[in-house]
């Protein structure tokens, strides 16, 4: 493993792995960007160790073994180690404890689009341009976007460069039923269908931490497509599942669509009924690490003791880069 800080602004540029352990890189579904923390000895009273500490705004790089998937142990030989840079980001926050003790955050450039905000107007164009527009205006290197014929028409004001984004996105997805999922990699913005994320990966089995949960606490078995008109609320569509009303009761949702999308009312309302009217099934399982796991991804299991057999998603996943590399997954069961 290494560790490596720059910082232009103080001409500081040093590996810093020596001083620094308890490696985790996380992320979840629900977030853009990866969040990288670690802890780092700065003591005072020791010349040697002095003044070690890193400054808000730094860059840190850290690299993996390519030895260190799907092993339990780390290769401690003397052989010359296959590094890949993991994740590049910037710390963002520092928390001292006692003289010597740093821990820091650092998110990936992701953090800018959830920060920046802009403002930008669409007149009818496809989702695939209006996406490239918004990066462009902002400068936000574009590494690829999917086809996305929805037609987009809206003024985004003062709007963080991620959410105008994710409601374009919110939007293909109402129409056409596709999910889309957007990250960086590589100082890059990726725009993928999920469908294009099915991991290659061999899960070698399940090493502590499993659970398994049912819920039904976001079903919905009845949607209403409403306009969005203030002045003429209208029900658009309506449609529901009777078996599921019959045994769980009414668990409705109200989607309001704009007027120009009038036409695809029903489309929209049995994609959301297709969507929610169904038990949630997460697991919860920790296994041996693998630098290409991280959320968004759809990873396949065969272990029917543990009733894990099929295509899972990952909802949240977290890489512990200690004695051994691991992984803590929340994972729900696609149908």
């Amino acid at each position: 493993m290494k560790l490596e800080y720059v910082n232009v602004a103080d001409n500081d540029n040093r590996e810093i792995t020596a001083y620094t352990s308890n490696y985790k890189l996380s992320d979840n579904t629900d977030t853009l960007g990866q969040e990288f923390t670690f802890d780092l000895v700065s003591n005072p009273i020791d010349v040697n160790m002095d003044n070690l500490q890193l400054a808000m705004g730094g860059k840190i790089t850290f690299s993996n073994d390519k030895a260190n998937n799907n092993r339990t142990s780390f290769n401690d030989s003397g052989s010359e180690q296959e590094l890949q840079s993991i994740f590049t980001g910037i710390i963002v926050d520092c928390k001292k404890s006692g003289i010597n003790k740093y821990s820091y955050t650092a998110f990936d450039y992701a953090f800018y689009l959830n920060k920046s905000e802009t403002s930008i107007q669409y007149n009818d164009i496809n989702g695939t341009t209006a996406i490239r527009q918004v990066c462009a205006v902002n400068n936000v290197p574009l590494a690829s976007v999917p086809i996305i014929n929805t037609k987009i028409k809206k003024v985004y004001e003062g709007t963080p460069v991620s959410d105008v984004i994710k409601d374009i996105l919110k939007q293909a997805t109402e129409e056409t039923g596709n999910k889309y999922r957007i990250e960086v990699r590589n100082n890059q913005l990726y725009v993928e269908d999920y469908k294009d994320l099915v991991l290659d990966v061999a899960i070698t089995g399940i090493v502590g931490d499993y659970s398994y949960t049912e819920s039904i606490q976001d079903m919905k078995n009845r949607v209403l497509i409403i306009s969005s008109s203030e002045k003429n609320m209208q029900v658009l569509a309506n449609v529901e599942d009777g078996e599921s009303i019959k045994r769980f009761g009414v668990l409705q949702k109200v989607q309001k669509v704009e007027d120009k999308e009038k036409a695809k009312a029903l489309q929209v309302a049995k994609k959301y009924l297709d969507d929610l009217n169904k038990i949630k099934k997460s697991f919860s399982v920790k296994v041996l690490g693998d630098d290409s796991v991280r959320s968004g991804r759809i990873l396949q299991f065969n272990q029917p003791i543990i009733g894990m057999v099929g295509k899972f998603l990952i909802k949240n996943c977290s890489h512990d880069y200690g004695q051994n590399h691991t992984m803590n997954l929340e994972l729900i069961k696609q149908e």
